[in-house]
């Protein structure tokens, strides 16, 4: 009986593991940006981000290294920074000398080693691949055979231009070499299956193999596709796998592919939303992030952008020219035209805007109405509270049911620094009633119930169910037009 458990428990598949190795030491001189390449940002996130973000949702067992080398301390501090909580290895590559010069550093490196001695396979991936799906990562870090060397992504193109050639013995013999466009044959020119870059190998394979790259070409470089000829003279057996969608490795080298690929990936982005529901009265005009998420019955109006870490509930309206980011938007809420808001919370049927301005901090309450040319700025607006139009609410708790009218604005910094802070807190009660054309000066506390008449300038406390006047007294003289229009 115990045989039988044991036997039992060992048909259990253990768990994938594999080494990935990302290449991410190319500048950004060519995207005409001082960033390094991989931190190019692409809908919000950088090109490795995208890359990082597929692969940690594949459901395997990875152990990452990232070369890096040019403005690598930019690069490290940004990855650490996203993904503070997942293990990840650095390896620099000091002058870069090409994809194989790279994958030869990587392998001296603790992480390198490591792979070799727990003989895993390592997938190698370029660092400039945002349109890359997790469906591609998770094909190409399926284990090896024992007796595969190395897997490599191929496509067959109509037109293969600018593409490394895949040669072969006959049309679909065993892998020979890989031949670039410059230096392919007449005959080798129409070849139509392309390799993609990205390959999975046996880390006893690269350590073995590596030292026997040459960089006897124009660039004095080490090409990683050469051991596709090292490995075929020494009768060791490669796997190719045929990727049909030829975008998903679609790479980034300018701003006009970097714009291309922006392009295709919000495409990605809305028609899956749309699938699911959301109703897009314009695709084309709209830009949705990778970390925007929509519930049911949603609409979104042309010239929309939704960027960041951003929650849509149920129910909720979105128009024209709406402009969010890292955003809370509940159930029901209406966002109106121009509306731009960002790092805030909207709660259940609020209306916000037509072009309102919800800076960092703000959250409007349920059944609230921030109207037309209205900005909030760190302030916390109750339930069922109104301030409809041409007001600033900055550094602010507005409590339930009040009403500000036309022209508020809360004065919230006048150089002092008051409890450790250079901007100065405002807060209004419940019920509280303030007319057009007001301004509080802060700190100042407005208690409930009270009243502030029209035109007021408000600089001290208002006491429960008062009524504040704070403007100069009406003077009329009779006749005194006529003098003026004299002079």
């Amino acid at each position: 009986m115990k045989n039988e458990i044991l036997n039992t428990k060992s048909r259990i598949p253990k768990k994938r593991s594999a080494g990935v190795l990302l290449l991410a030491a190319g500048q950004g001189k060519r995207m005409r940006s001082s960033l390094p390449k991989v931190l190019t940002p692409i809908s919000g996130h950088s090109l490795i981000q995208h890359i990082l973000d597929h692969l940690f949702e594949v459901d395997f067992d990875c152990d990452v290294g990232i070369v890096v080398s040019h403005q690598k301390e930019e690069v490290i501090a940004a990855v650490s920074k996203i993904y503070p909580d997942r293990k990840i290895e650095f390896i620099d590559q000091g002058t870069p000398l090409g994809t194989g010069h790279a994958v030869q550093q990587a392998m001296k490196s603790t992480w390198g080693r490591r792979q070799v001695a727990e003989r895993r396979d390592i997938l190698i991936l370029p660092g400039d691949l945002p349109l890359i799906t997790r469906e591609l990562i998770e094909e190409m870090a399926s284990p090896l055979e024992r007796t595969v060397s190395f897997r490599m992504l191929t496509a067959v193109l109509p037109n293969p231009t600018g593409y490394g050639r895949v040669v072969r013995r006959g049309k679909s013999g065993p892998v020979l070499r890989i031949v670039e466009e410059k230096d392919a044959t007449e005959r080798e020119k129409p070849i139509h299956e392309v390799v993609l870059s990205i390959y999975t190998f046996q880390a006893a394979f690269l350590d073995l193999h590596l030292k026997h790259l040459k960089n006897n070409n124009a660039q004095g470089e080490y090409y990683l596709p050469d051991l596709v000829k090292i490995a075929a003279e020494r009768k060791k057996k490669i796997v190719t796998l045929a990727w049909p969608e030829i975008e998903d490795v679609r790479g980034v080298n300018d701003p006009w592919e970097l714009a291309l690929a922006q392009k295709i990936l919000n495409t990605r982005i809305v028609e899956s939303w749309a699938r699911k529901g959301v109703r897009f009265m314009d695709p084309c005009t709209s830009f949705i992030g990778p970390r925007v998420t929509f519930g049911s019955q949603v609409e979104v109006y042309p010239g929309v952008v939704i960027e960041g870490t951003t929650a849509i509930g149920n129910q909720v309206k979105i128009g024209p020219h709406v402009h969010l980011r890292d955003m809370i938007i509940e159930d029901g809420v209406e966002l109106r035209t121009g509306t731009v808001a960002e790092e805030s919370k909207i709660r259940e049927r609020s209306k916000v805007g037509p072009y309102a301005h919800l800076r960092p901090g703000s959250d409007v309450g349920q059944d609230s109405k921030i109207g037309n040319f209205v900005e909030l700025k760190k302030s916390k607006i109750g339930r069922s509270t109104s301030i409809a139009h041409l007001s600033y609410v900055g550094d602010a708790e507005v409590g339930s049911d009040v009403n500000i009218g036309c022209g508020f604005v809360t004065c919230n910094f006048d150089g002092r620094v008051i409890e450790g802070s250079r901007k100065h807190k405002t807060i209004i009660e419940d019920g509280v009633f303030i007319g057009s054309d007001c301004q509080v000066v802060a700190p100042i506390t407005i208690h409930s119930g009270a009243y502030i008449a029209s035109g007021s300038t408000v600089t001290e406390d208002v006491e429960t169910d008062a009524l504040a006047i704070a403007r100069t007294r009406q003077i009329v003289k009779s006749g005194y037009a006529k003098k003026l229009r004299g002079k």
